[in-house]
């Protein structure tokens, strides 16, 4: 979509151009959902492309995402076999959208456009990933997955501040995962996303909950659950109130959703 009320392109070359961020503007990545619908707001673009932040990088503390990293990039990256939690990642990218999405969307617009039905969020939130922020002016600060997103399409970013970069641990990829994701069309807005993870050496499991709420929640067992035991803790945690309530599904039909995906995300 043409976005005519686009009055200026910006491409730096670092960030240490921008001396300071004004109304109207906004940072553009992939663009897919920016140009996907009108901005009346936006008179500025601000184009990320040339930071060079698309790395894919593994060392002995564990996996980092650039911010401009396209997604397809992580279903074509030669990962170390033993981390099957990669899987959920490449989940993410293929229950997005087509392959033309996917080649063209970053996984830090994906998460700093914090839609509740986001596919990377859960994934993040699941594997205790770690967020670095760029200020305009200071340091650098990290913030966890879970933290970042606060609301439907709310982070905890400022005007002008900026996602980096994505740290995931090692010991975290090396756990065995289920994704589940429920919408009333194949290329509609999620219903529900159940993300399980499950390490057999602890037998601890885990749950991130999205799509059927504003932001992602995590649910935990020391151990794998009953069904009762799942049903108990998701409505302790999520109250009935909590739930997205709107035209796609009320917020009794996506509680009983998501209690059908915790279930089945059980099979490892």
């Amino acid at each position: 979509m043409d976005l005519p009320n686009i009055e200026t392109y910006l491409t730096p070359q670092k960030l240490e151009e921008l001396s300071n961020w004004e109304k109207g503007w906004t940072w553009l990545a992939g663009g897919t959902w920016l140009f996907s619908e009108p901005q009346p707001q936006i008179t500025t673009l601000v184009d990320l492309q040339n930071f060079g932040w698309s790395e894919i990088e593994i060392n002995s503390e564990g996996l980092t995402i650039g911010a401009t990293c396209i997604m397809s990039q992580l279903l074509n990256y030669n990962f170390p076999e033993n981390w099957t939690s990669i899987k959920a990642l490449k989940s993410a990218v293929n229950e997005l959208a087509s392959f033309k999405i996917q080649n063209v969307a970053t996984v830090g617009g994906n998460l700093c456009l914090a839609l509740p039905a986001g596919t990377f969020a859960p994934v993040m939130v699941l594997l205790d990933a770690k967020y670095q922020i760029l200020p305009l002016s200071g340091e650098p600060y990290w913030i966890s997955a879970l933290e970042f997103q606060t609301g439907a399409k709310q982070t905890i970013l400022k005007s002008g501040e900026l996602l980096r970069k994505i740290f995931i641990p090692k010991q975290n990829l090396e756990l065995q995962v289920n994704y589940q994701r429920i919408c009333l069309a194949s290329a509609g807005l999620a219903i529900s996303i159940v993300v399980a993870a499950y390490n057999p050496n602890t037998q601890k499991i885990k749950f991130a909950i999205s799509g059927c709420i504003p932001s992602p929640k995590l649910i935990e067992f020391a151990q794998i659950p009953t069904i009762t035991e799942i049903t108990q803790k998701l409505n302790e945690t999520i109250p009935l109130t909590d739930y997205l309530n709107d035209t796609t599904a009320s917020n009794t039909y996506r509680q009983h959703i998501t209690q059908i995906l915790m279930k089945r995300s059980l099979k490892f």
